[in-house]
């Protein structure tokens, strides 16, 4: 029923409107003529779109258009005269002796870890010296160990090595045998471990279970950290009193 008042009112005001003398008929839109011929445009194009179209089109062709040989000709001149710059500019550059960044930022890191990559183990190479009794404290990350001749120890995978790299572990801060006992402030200068990176493996899987009462919540996750074992090869920067070198 409110359908049909509401409809009924609407003709009812169209109707008067349509009858009072001051209704005028709509004027019919001027018709412009085409702008553009041979075009696939099917809606038409206003003189200002025009405009931009035609500059757009002239700006991508002026960009494209080299057909003159001269013009070539003086591109690859100035392109081979910008390669020769590159070249000497990379020559200078390594002959100033500027280091790769790459390089130093891995350097970087690894010195704030507490060790330093050497290179790799040559197969020739015998890196493993007689066991001496002297221990030392190193310190790898956050974490501390106490080492000697030819243990081996496991640490938090460590970056920019690969098997068989030897390392210097440099953050010392105790060194020690039979006869003394040298105590860092917190690291010893003049004292260096060697050691050898023997492989990187996974520790086993530890559960982590997360539970919250009367929510329905339950999670279960595993990891395994990424460790890497070395091989401590020598320790350097204690001697050996010369009457126990005497009475051996």
């Amino acid at each position: 029923m409110a359908s049909r008042r509401c409809f009924g009112a609407l003709t009812r005001h169209c109707r008067s409107l349509l009858l009072s003398p001051t209704f005028k008929t709509p004027t019919p839109a001027p018709s412009f003529p085409p702008l553009l011929k041979n075009s696939n445009f099917t809606s038409p194009i206003r003189p200002r779109q025009l405009e931009r179209f035609d500059r757009l089109r002239f700006e991508v062709v002026r960009g494209f258009s080299s057909t003159t040989s001269a013009s070539s000709d003086d591109e690859e001149g100035d392109r081979e005269e910008s390669d020769d710059g590159d070249e000497e500019g990379e020559v200078s550059g390594a002959a100033d002796g500027f280091p790769d960044r790459r390089r130093l930022m891995r350097e970087a890191a690894a010195t704030e870890i507490g060790y330093k990559v050497v290179g790799p183990l040559d197969p020739s190479e015998q890196p493993f010296v007689p066991y001496e009794p002297v221990f030392a404290v190193v310190q790898i990350g956050s974490h501390q160990f106490k080492v000697s001749n030819g243990d081996a120890i496991y640490t938090e995978r460590l970056k920019f090595c690969e098997v068989n790299d030897k390392l210097i572990l440099n953050k010392v801060l105790m060194l020690g045998s039979r006869t003394q006992t040298i105590i860092g402030r917190p690291i010893l200068p003049d004292v260096a471990v060697h050691a050898v990176v023997e492989e990187h493996a996974l520790d086993g899987k530890v559960i982590i279970f997360k539970k919250k009462r009367r929510k329905n919540y339950r999670r279960t996750k595993g990891h395994r950290q990424e460790l890497t074992k070395l091989r401590i090869t020598n320790i350097q920067g204690i001697e050996e009193p010369q009457g126990a070198a005497v009475a051996a």
